[in-house]
């Protein structure tokens, strides 16, 4: 697979004085992240933060808190919205939440691999999507970073979609509901941070996520399978207060903008770099590897994307997706 390089670019107090003259007093801010600290994500935002305090002389400071600790992903959204933290790095989470008309920029099947969906993310489509939440929530997209293709894990290989049927899976938005469920699955949703002891205790036979976060949250140890269905393409989405990033000076909004695009090359580099070396850490831990049928997942999700599309996306959609082949 080839990677891209970038082309993109208050009860948690946020003690600023923005939009100052030349030595302008230090601005603080938070942000905050359901991913814990050993995903690709929170070690990318940490090299964020180091660029940001190098590069503008210690005005730019910026905490982070991950690990779920200031709820879930949509919670940090609504908190980030808010202006109560200014920045934060998830998954598609707000297209699932705030802005559903784009839902399907994370749709099971829609991009050939990840360099189509990079081009997506960070084309038209990413701009039409950061003005949207910019309009509705004051919020911006200032980056875009490679995640991964999802996979699913489970106690049993999963070929075929009929090796599914029954499986309690961990799903967390309605068109993966839907496709899950045509699978022959039982999907449902719950919060990242309970995951874990969800599988442990066996509420939950199953879930999906990239090979990183499967890594980072140690699903492997209470699964027996990883299963490369390979569904969906899934990038790492930065956003940012609005008017926050309006309040900063011309040179600190520079170096928040330059930095952010620096940082999400080197997410890339540190994900193509280190993806398969996970899967071969997995696989040393016991864990079976599991080469699925994707020709055979893809063909029953199609129409149903299509049919979710039609009655729930913005018009089109899937046509812009496709002509960014």
């Amino acid at each position: 697979m080839t990677l891209f390089t970038s082309k993109f670019l208050a009860p948690i107090a946020v003690t600023c004085l923005l939009a100052l003259p030349a030595h302008a007093a230090t601005v603080n801010f938070t942000l905050g992240t359901e991913n814990n600290s050993s995903d690709f994500s929170v070690q990318a935002m940490q090299h964020w933060k180091k660029l940001l305090a190098d590069r503008s002389n210690g005005e730019l400071q910026m905490t982070i808190v991950d690990g779920g600790a200031l709820g879930s992903g949509v919670e940090v959204l609504q908190q980030l919205s808010n202006d109560e933290i200014q920045v934060s790095i998830s998954g598609p989470t707000l297209v699932h939440s705030m802005a559903k008309p784009y839902q399907c920029m994370e749709a099971e099947f829609v991009y050939d691999d990840a360099d189509h969906g990079y081009r997506v993310w960070t084309g038209k489509l990413g701009k039409e999507l950061s003005d949207y939440m910019t309009k509705n929530y004051d919020i911006t997209i200032s980056g875009v970073g490679y995640r991964g293709a999802r996979v699913v894990t489970a106690n049993k290989p999963i070929r075929e979609p009929s090796d599914l049927q029954g499986l309690k899976i961990r799903v967390t938005n309605p068109l993966r509901s839907k496709v899950f469920a045509a699978f022959g699955a039982l999907p449902g949703p719950l919060p990242y941070s309970e995951l874990y002891g969800a599988l442990r205790q066996g509420v939950f036979d199953s879930q999906e996520n990239p090979i990183s976060a499967i890594f980072a949250q140690k699903f492997y140890e209470v699964q027996k399978t990883v299963d490369l269905t390979d569904h969906v393409q899934s990038y790492y989405i930065v956003t940012t207060n609005t008017e926050f990033l309006d309040g900063l000076s011309n040179e600190q909004r520079k170096i928040f903008n330059e930095t952010a695009a620096e940082t999400m090359t080197w997410l890339n580099a540190l994900v193509k770099k280190q993806e398969g070396e996970l899967l071969d850490e997995i696989k040393k831990s016991g864990v079976e590897v599991v080469k699925s049928d994707v020709p055979a997942f893809k063909k029953i999700a199609e129409p149903i994307v299509r049919d979710f599309a039609a009655k729930n996306c913005r018009p089109g959609i899937l046509d812009d997706i496709a002509a960014a082949k």
